[in-house]
């Protein structure tokens, strides 16, 4: 069983959302307590600090891919979140 995490942290943004100085500190926090031996104890944890849209995209689809059915995969995301008209929640970058 693999145990992989993606951490992804968004502070700086344009159009008009407010930056967010904690998500890069909410990653950090983050990756030491999954990398600590006796607490998180993950094989491979990966961090993005203010991706642009696409390579985010690819972080999440690379990290999904080719698993097995008892990996423990973890996608954490510390950012804004917009919606849509229809009420979809995206991550926004």
């Amino acid at each position: 069983m693999a145990k992989v995490a993606l951490l992804i942290g968004v502070s700086e943004y344009e159009l008009g959302l407010t930056s967010l100085p904690a998500a890069e500190r909410d990653v950090q926090s983050m990756q030491r307590v999954l990398q600590h031996p006796e607490i998180g104890n993950f094989d491979e944890v990966k961090t993005l600090i203010n991706p642009q849209t696409q390579e985010m995209a690819k972080a999440i689809e690379t990290l999904f891919d080719g698993r097995q059915r008892d990996d423990l995969i973890l996608l954490f995301f510390s950012g804004h979140g917009i919606k849509d008209e229809s009420g979809k929640l995206y991550f926004s970058t």
